[in-house]
């Protein structure tokens, strides 16, 4: 079977569900996500899930990485995360600032209409309530889960049991974002790092910051990357020729 990403848009964030044909990889699962997660797996792929054989997550916010333990421990699958993910001191030690800024820029962001689109909104609520959704409450405990990473993340290292996906560092929006790249078809799951708009049919850059100046060096490595296809933490997935030439 070739590999397959499904995309999983729950409440707060676009979780992502790699299809290969060893097992099942999921990135990214909010805080009460994971119900999202396993409901598209059972009611979608007709898959048990227990197929799950890595949970991983592009960076530490919580509506990105909120829910990996607890998806983890119901699938009885390992946990990957980027190296300074939920480490304070090791985004600190390289990035100073960069609480400063994702604050202010945080600040910023709640101000603007689109924030309170995504996180406030009646009909993203109403719209959560019609995905399949499977309450991972209702599979038996995993006694020997011990809610600790199995893997942490380096840049150049590749994602374990699935080696075609290499893990490229991406800081900027925070400086423990990871990006994921799938070597053979040229896909990227970006997380925060690139966001898809659908009204503009085209990448987008984030507005929450945690380093401008990490931002742009990303940006450039990543066009050198060259990817066919965007999978964005929020929004569109895009997909096409020179992706990232507008950025």
């Amino acid at each position: 079977m070739a590999m397959q990403i499904h995309k999983v848009k729950g409440r707060h964030v676009n979780s992502y569900i790699i299809e290969e044909t060893h097992g099942l990889a999921v990135v990214d699962v909010s805080s009460r996500g994971e119900k999202y997660v396993l409901g598209y797996i059972r009611d979608v792929l007709h898959r048990n899930p227990e197929a799950v054989t890595l949970v991983l997550c592009t960076h530490g916010d919580p509506d990105h990485s909120g829910g990996v333990m607890k998806l983890a421990a119901a699938c009885k699958a390992h946990v990957a995360i980027p190296y300074a993910t939920w480490s304070p001191w090791r985004k600190l030690l390289n990035d100073p600032a960069g609480i400063v800024f994702r604050v202010l820029t945080t600040i910023r962001e709640a101000f603007r209409p689109r924030a309170w689109a995504m996180y406030a909104s009646p009909r993203r609520d109403a719209q959560a309530r019609l995905l399949p959704a499977f309450h991972p409450e209702l599979i038996p405990e995993h006694e020997d889960f011990d809610a600790n990473p199995d893997f942490r993340l380096q840049h150049g290292c590749y994602l374990p049991g699935f080696p075609d996906w290499r893990v490229v560092h991406t800081p900027g929006h925070s400086w423990d974002s990871c990006c994921f790249l799938h070597e053979t078809s040229r896909a990227l799951i970006s997380g925060d790092t690139l966001l898809g708009s659908a009204k503009m049919g085209r990448l987008v850059t984030p507005s929450i910051l945690s380093n401008h100046g990490q931002m742009k060096s990303t940006i450039k490595h990543l066009k050198s990357l060259n990817p066919l296809a965007v999978y964005p933490g929020h929004g569109s997935v895009i997909k096409g020729e020179n992706l990232l030439e507008h950025l």
